[in-house]
């Protein structure tokens, strides 16, 4: 009976040491177990971390490519003479989709990798941000210089349209002096002259003793007038409207306008000292019945004239 109790006690702790050892297996299987699954799961979501970080860079570089495109656009609307920076946005769009079409190939991305991505689109944006100011600038100086060429065109429109209204009162003021200038008629008197050499007044006459009509009239004052010659043009018109023309003193007279026939013609010598002027015209035939009207002109203008009655 003593020797058996000690084998028993042997026997057992044996089978406790068996269990011990057994449990420790069990443990540290146990513990790799669950480290080796929190590190898969931080491999994973280590990984998810890297894909999302990929794909927040290339919609980075994409919206980098889109606002450097819209930069292209604004610069160019500039004027030719911005083409360097439009040369200049040109390359770096190049570079943004020459770095957005390998971080597309690119299947995972290493530490390293992120780094530079997010060092080269922190380098673009500050990059934007400088070419913005840039244009909001020469935006800027376009619309100054476009305002001031805006003024300068409305200031030269305004000279223009002042230097022409000048020249139009000029015109107008010069018109009135020449018109002014022009010597008139004043005084008309018609004298019939009869086969004797008698002259007859009233302005009423019978047609049948008329040889010859005095015609005359005086030169009105005229300060402004040119001392000089004169050509001075007498019609003498008919009821009818006839213009009387005696071959040997008659001919055109043309005006700016117009050609009227002459009865007769006379130069004189104006000198503005109130002068009086004669015409003695004589025509072929015998004078119609009714008014006569005659006409002085001088100048291309008519300066005067009266009427008379035959009976």
């Amino acid at each position: 009976m003593e020797n058996s109790q000690p084998k028993t006690r042997k026997n057992s702790n044996q089978l406790i040491l068996i269990f011990l050892v057994v449990s420790l297996v069990v443990a540290v299987f146990v513990l790799f177990f669950l480290m080796q699954n929190n590190l898969n799961t931080q491999k994973s979501q280590y990984e998810k971390l890297l894909a999302e970080q990929k794909t927040g860079y290339e919609k980075d570089l994409k919206k980098l490519q889109e606002d450097l495109q819209e930069q292209i656009t604004k610069a160019r609307q500039l004027g030719e003479n911005k083409q360097s920076l439009v040369d200049s946005l040109e390359n770096t769009i190049k570079r943004v989709q020459g770095d957005r079409e390998a971080l597309r190939r690119t299947t995972q991305l290493s530490q390293d990798q992120v780094k530079k991505y997010k060092e080269k689109i922190e380098a673009y944006e500050m990059l934007l941000q400088a070419k913005d100011k840039e244009i909001d600038r020469l935006k800027s100086t376009a619309e100054t210089l476009y305002k001031e060429n805006s003024n300068l065109k409305d200031q030269k429109n305004q000279l223009i349209t002042e230097n022409i209204e000048e020249k139009t009162k000029r015109e107008q003021l010069q018109t009135k002096v020449d018109e002014a200038a022009i010597i008139k008629a004043e005084n008309t008197q018609v004298n019939a002259v009869d086969r004797r050499g008698k002259e007859s007044s009233g302005g009423q006459y019978r047609a049948s003793r008329i040889e010859k009509l005095n015609i005359s009239f005086s030169v009105a004052d005229n300060k402004i007038a040119k001392i000089g010659n004169k050509d001075i043009y007498l019609r003498v018109i008919e009821p009818t409207g006839a213009v009387l023309v005696n071959p040997n003193t008659g001919g055109e007279l043309k005006l700016p306008n117009q050609t009227l026939n002459y009865s007769a013609r006379q130069q004189i010598l104006f000198d503005n000292s109130r002068q009086r002027v004669n015409f003695v015209f004589a025509r072929t035939g015998e004078y119609q019945s009714g008014r006569h009207n005659v006409e002085f002109y001088c100048d291309g203008q008519r300066i005067g004239g009266g009427s008379f009655d035959i009976r």
